[in-house]
Order: C-alpha cells, then structure tokens, then sequence
C-alpha cells in the first residue's frame, strides 16, 4: 500500500506550488524541496510517468496537463504516490490519472487554494482512487501482512506472543479470507446501488480487520463504509436540489436556479460523481452569467 501522496501545480507565472500532502500515518518528514521538484521536472519533460528513487523513499508519479480554462493559468499538476519497496508501480498508472483528473475537476478555484483547503480533497481523492484495496485484500496478501506482524509480535512480551499465536491460528482456519468475502461483496452491491448494504459489508470487513491487527486496512475499510452509507442522503439531497432548479427556472427565477446547481454541484464532488459535478457546474455558471445579463438589462 502506497505510504501518501502529493499534488504539486504548474502554475504559467512561477515555477511550481505545492497544493498539499496526505499521508497514511499522519504526520511524515517528506516534503518537495526546491531540488526534488528540479530532479521531478527534469524527469516529466522526457516522459510523462516517471519512478525516482531517493534515499528514503520511492516515488511514482505523473505528470498531467490540464485543458480549457484552468490551462490559461496551470499548464497542469505532478500528481505522485510514495511506495514502499516492495510495490510495482505501473499498477498504479491509471490510478493516478484518475487522481489527476479529479484535481482538474475541481475548477479554478484549485489555483488558489492552501494546503489547508486541499488536503482534505486529496485525502477523498487517494481513497476513492489512488489506494488499490483490490490487491491488499486478496487473501494471499492479507495472510502475508498477518504473519509479517506475527513475526514482531512473536519477539515480544508474553501476551504478544499469545496474540500472536491466536493470529496465526486464525489465518489457518482462513478468517483473513472473511474480509475479501465481504469486501467483494460490498463492491457488488455498489453496483446495484444498494449502498445501505455496501456498508453493512464494509464494516463487516473492517471488523475482522481489526481482530486481525491489520489496523491501515481496517481504517480504510470503516471509511469506505461510512462513505457508503452518507451516498443515499447526500444523493437524495442533491436530486431535491436538481428538481428546485428546474422549478426555478421554470419561475425565471434564474439567481435561486443557479446556486440550487452550484449546491448540487458541491453535492456530487462529495459523492465522487465528477460527470454530475461538471455538468451541474456548467450549468450553474450558465445561469450566473444569464442571471447578471438579465439584471443588467432590467436596470435599463
């Protein structure tokens, strides 16, 4: 599992700003100093994903261009995961595209925002993107992550070494392969839009998770079930915004119709439906634009 991630803008009138940083433990030493970003730049100008590997840690990222508007102010972001050794890092191409891609479609106001602001967003976009749970969950992988912690437990203190014991009992009797059960589950179930489901089985997996001293993997499994189950108030919300917009709009009452968008907009970045959130976007600053045109035009 990668260890975090950083996201750093292009921007057309300086050389680089630093949007921000999310790692796995929290607090990490790693930052993009002036010679990181250099060695990173060198790297992107000949292709477009590159590996570095520094002393400390190993860094996989892409570099991305942006279109449209943002491209009149960023030529794009370096968006990049920090691996641990043992990690392949091609398997993590499409991920970060689709994390790049979720940076752009956070609009113009992504030039302008701290490392306070965006954080937050690029913890939602490593979860919804850039961590592959898929491979950590395998059953394989999971008995692996459990001896490797039996292996520490076993060289310490008597209760260690009988939880120690109990784990590897368990892993015999193949209880790791519950949390790929209800894990593959819960994606099914997603599938079929039936999220109340997806989340009972998400915090099913990440309960046996926890038995199972796999602390990282049951943290980012509770999360993805208490994601799960917000996605049918928030979606609900979001179409009783849509339907307001439409009545406003049959009313002419183009200012109410735009900001219901905007809200619902807002909406679908929470949801990660980024085709939602761009089409409700555009039509939020459609009606702005009309809405300014109309008063204009009444004050005459």
């Amino acid at each position: 599992m990668p260890m975090g991630s950083f996201v750093v803008m292009l921007p057309l009138d300086a050389d680089y700003k630093i949007l921000g940083y999310y790692n796995k433990e929290g607090k990490s030493e790693f930052e993009i100093t002036n010679d990181l970003f250099l060695r990173l730049n060198l790297d992107h100008s000949k292709d477009e994903f590159t590996l570095l590997k520094l002393k400390e840690h190993r860094i996989f990222s892409y570099l991305y261009n942006f279109k449209g508007k943002l491209a009149r102010k960023a030529s794009g972001v370096i968006i990049g995961l920090l691996l641990n050794e043992s990690e392949k890092p091609e398997k993590f191409r499409s991920a970060l595209k689709e994390g790049a891609e979720a940076v752009e479609v956070l609009g113009l106001k992504v030039l302008t925002m701290d490392p306070k602001e965006f954080e937050p967003l690029l913890k939602d976009i490593y979860l919804a993107h850039l961590e592959p749970l898929v491979d950590i969950l395998k059953p394989e992988a999971l008995k692996a992550s459990i001896i490797a912690i039996t292996k520490l437990m076993l060289s310490g203190g008597k209760q260690e070494r009988k939880i120690a014991q109990d784990l590897l009992k368990k892993v015999e009797e193949g209880e790791h392969s519950k949390i790929t059960e209800n894990f593959n589950n819960a994606n099914d179930a997603l599938k079929m839009l039936e999220y109340e489901k997806a989340s009972k089985l998400f915090k099913k997996a990440a309960e046996t998770a926890e038995e199972l001293y796999i602390i990282d993997i049951a943290e980012s499994l509770r999360e993805k079930s208490n994601f799960s189950g917000d996605v049918p108030s928030m979606a609900k919300a979001r179409d009783k915004l849509v339907q307001e917009a439409r009545n406003f709009l049959r009313g002419e009452d183009f200012h109410s119709a735009y900001i219901s968008y905007k809200k619902a907009s807002e909406l679908s970045k929470k949801l990660v439906d980024f085709s939602k959130e761009e089409e409700f976007r555009l039509k939020s600053k459609a009606l702005e634009e009309f809405y300014k045109v109309d008063e204009k035009y009444k004050k005459k």
